[in-house]
């Protein structure tokens, strides 16, 4: 530390978060201080607390850092990850709690710790250099920079002896090759440019762009276990969503029989949590087996929406019992109090990673009944050598629905009667696990995390009927906006302890537009899409390039060294914030006449889709976010809610019994659908509503439209029936083949015509997927 004062006011800290945060070091005395403390005492981040007390003299991401390299003319080593990172523990422990390293990175570097949670701008900054400079990226990533910020060298996990031969190397070439480092910072710094900034120029996308992108993934299938061939194996959300979306618009079971490959063997395997729901992070073997075992906010949110969509297509129980499970897990351990959701829980307990969710054989047969290990045996095999260095991850030896017909030919009992049973031995399990040590949560809240939660929260809760979900969605949207939002629309992405910070990026801004605009449709009140709008117009200051058609993933002011403004339109683990920001804009479009600014957010979404075409056509797989906007906008398919006439009539898809269907309109005051013709020479009236062509599965047995409840005057004392504000239309279906993969939704096509005080609009037709209950047989 340099300076008393500085010194005492980092005691002070230290003092004022006693029993805050664990002390992560070995170098304790005897009254419980930490021997060593650096200016991470002063943040707020978790993971940078963890660090607090390294003999390391890390400094925060900022300005102090790099003026302080500049007049020391040192490199500045940049050490990125996050809390529930399992090999960043292992770096912390090896070398940034080793006073050997300490002593070097304190002599000859300035050293920085981020929190890639925090500026994940920043992390894909530096993660494209390091992946440039050695074929592959992870965390805990280290960096070694100019005082600018520029790069020159960077890989990821270094054991001891290697790092610290490495940082006697750096500093000799600091010493004796300044300008070749200044050469390669250069040179790696364009080629970040060029990667993270789109500049080619707009291209016309072939017209079997999305057929090809969708037969590229199936060629990639792991058929024996399920999503992309290879090791580790990632959920890949945005790739399962396209191949749907995909399937479900051309209604070809190919690609709906891929997406079901991957969530049911997922939905089976160790990477889900078989006793508590939620999935970890990744499966680090092929067979979905063994995960590293955080688990992280956006998989529960982005997972849990697939499983949603995957059910309200086939109907398969099991989806809809994964669903159940997953936000019950999220409700239950990753929910605040005070509202919003929790970012992560660790891999580590008790110094090794995974130990919370493994388990012994022998333990198992001590503690649970006779029939309760049994059902366990049976339905997880569990074995005395284990799966998983010598313990067993819980993953299901069959289908639910096998074992549950082999227990109906043993015992004779029902599958419902069999999954009570199954739910009765998982809440053992879950009491069992509740007296180990827990895995460190990370407790702060991020805002475009805690916005895509609330989207499938709200989306779930009404297509489910679960209205604790929508409580839940309500209550987090209500602490981000009344803790991280100003009135101008400002966004503040952490939460923490109270204390909001780190300036919003796309993604905090987007997710929260989605899940807003998501509430909007659900509980119909005006106050959310009024937020949304608001949000969306601070995007159009705060990230839009109009001169260069382009939506930015950073913030307008950096922290730190101004480096290059991202805009990177392709997935990564979560979906990108640029495709979600655009599908937004189609989404307000379609409700315009409900907006209070006149903004042509049509116009403004196929602006930006166009100038990524280049990169959308070159690299589809990774832009497949992007290519479901592009389908969204050109063949506009809504699953159960949709808008006509820019939002002046709202329709909503309700099943109601068996096979029944209740289309609930809504018009805005002032307007009407006639329900007979008004042009004498025409037999048309409205709704008209058919099932589209497509859709091989339904057809409609009969629709009741309701009584006429207004009549509206027209010119030469002439009057005709009309429908005015809410009114409900009945459709009963039939099924015209059976066992088929898309049997729980019916795809319907809704025209509809809206008038005026004697003016009338265009006709106008809605494509809605509505689920149907009861399959069809």
């Amino acid at each position: 530390m340099t300076g008393q004062t500085l010194e005492q006011r980092l005691r002070a800290a230290e003092e004022a978060r006693h029993g805050q945060y664990d002390k992560r070091t070995e170098h304790i005395d005897e009254q419980g201080q930490g021997v060593f403390i650096n200016r991470l005492i002063l943040e707020d981040s978790p993971y940078l607390l963890q660090h607090a007390h390294n003999p390391v003299n890390w400094f925060p991401w900022g300005p102090e850092a790099f003026e302080v390299a500049k007049t020391e003319d040192k490199p500045v080593f940049l050490s990125i990850g996050y809390s529930t990172c399992h090999w960043c523990h292992v770096m912390e422990v090896e070398s940034f709690d080793n006073v050997e390293v300490a002593k070097l990175l304190n002599e000859h570097f300035i050293s920085v710790k981020m929190d890639r949670e925090q500026y994940p701008d920043l992390d894909e900054i530096y993660m494209t250099g390091v992946q440039l400079m050695t074929g592959q990226g992870g965390w805990p990533m280290s960096n070694f920079l100019l005082p600018d910020g520029r790069p020159f060298f960077g890989a990821t996990y270094f054991p001891p002896p290697s790092f610290l031969d490495l940082l006697s190397k750096v500093n000799e070439a600091w010493q004796s090759k300044r300008e070749e480092l200044e050469t390669s910072a250069a040179s790696i710094d364009e080629a970040i440019g060029r990667m993270l900034v789109n500049q080619d120029p707009a291209k016309d996308l072939p017209e079997d762009l999305l057929s090809r992108t969708a037969q590229d993934l199936l060629d990639r299938q792991d058929f024996s276990s399920g999503g992309l061939a290879g090791a580790p194996k990632f959920p890949q959300e945005p790739l399962l969503k396209f191949l749907l979306d995909y399937a479900l618009r051309e209604r070809d079971q190919r690609y709906l029989a891929m997406v079901d490959n991957a969530l049911r063997a997922m939905g089976m395997g160790g990477i889900y949590d078989q006793v508590a729901g939620g999935f970890h992070r990744y499966s680090v073997d092929e067979q979905w087996l063994v995960p590293h075992f955080e688990k992280m906010l956006y998989n529960q949110s982005q997972l849990a929406e697939l499983y949603l969509d995957a059910w309200l297509v086939t109907g398969d129980a099991f989806y809809r019992r994964i669903l159940q499970q997953t936000l019950d897990y999220v409700l239950r351990e990753m929910q605040r109090p005070e509202g919003g959701f929790y970012s992560a829980t660790d891999a580590d307990s008790e110094g090794e990673e995974g130990t919370f969710f493994v388990w012994q054989r022998q333990q198992l047969l001590e503690t649970l009944s006779e029939a309760e290990f049994a059902l366990a045996n049976k339905v997880f095999d569990i074995s005395e050598q284990g799966n998983f260095e010598g313990a067993n991850i819980l993953k299901l030896k069959h289908g639910l629905d096998y074992l549950a017909r082999e227990a109906a030919q043993e015992t004779g009992e029902s599958e419902q009667d069999f999954l009570a049973r199954l739910d009765g031995l998982l809440q053992r399990l879950y009491e069992m696990r509740l007296l180990r040590e827990p895995p460190l949560r990370d407790d702060k809240l991020i805002v475009g995390w805690n916005g895509a939660m609330i989207n499938t929260l709200a989306r779930a809760a009404w297509h489910c009927d679960e209205d604790s979900w929508l409580a839940s969605a309500e209550l987090a949207a209500k602490t981000i906006l009344d803790a991280n939002v100003d009135e101008q629309g400002s966004l503040q992405r952490i939460a923490l302890n109270g204390t909001c910070s780190i300036a919003g990026q796309l993604e905090d801004y987007a997710n929260l537009v989605q899940g807003l605009i998501t509430l909007f449709d659900v509980t119909g009140k005006p106050e959310y899409l009024d937020k949304a709008a608001l949000l969306a117009s601070r995007v159009q200051s705060e990230f839009h390039d109009a001169q260069q058609d382009a939506l930015y993933l950073s913030p307008a002011q950096q922290t730190g060294p101004q480096l290059v403004r991202s805009t990177n339109a392709s997935d990564g683990a979560t979906l990108s914030p640029i495709a979600t920001m655009l599908a937004n804009y189609l989404c307000l479009a379609e409700r315009a006449e409900l907006l209070s600014d006149s903004a042509d957010y049509r116009t403004l979404a196929r602006t930006i889709l166009t100038r990524q075409s280049a990169a959308v056509a070159e690299q589809s797989i990774s832009h497949t976010s992007l290519l479901r906007v592009l389908q969204q906008d050109q063949q506009p398919l809504h699953f159960g809610i949709a808008y006509a006439a820019q939002g002046l009539l709202r329709v909503r898809a309700v099943a109601k019994g068996k096979q029944a269907l209740v289309l609930q309109m809504s018009l805005q005051p002032g307007w009407h659908i006639t329900a007979e013709s008004v042009d004498g020479n025409s037999a048309q009236n409205f709704p008209q509503i058919e099932v589209a062509e497509q859709d091989t599965v339904w057809s409609i047995e009969r629709l009741t439209l309701p009584d006429s409840n207004a009549t509206v005057d027209l010119a030469e004392d002439r009057k005709v029936a009309a429908y005015e504000g809410d009114f409900d239309c009945a459709v009963q279906l039939s099924a015209t083949a059976v066992n088929q993969p898309f049997a729980n939704a019916v795809h319907l096509r809704i025209t509809v015509q809206l008038c005026t005080q004697g003016r009338c609009l265009l006709p106008e037709t809605l494509e809605l997927v509505a689920r149907v209950s009861g399959a069809a047989d």
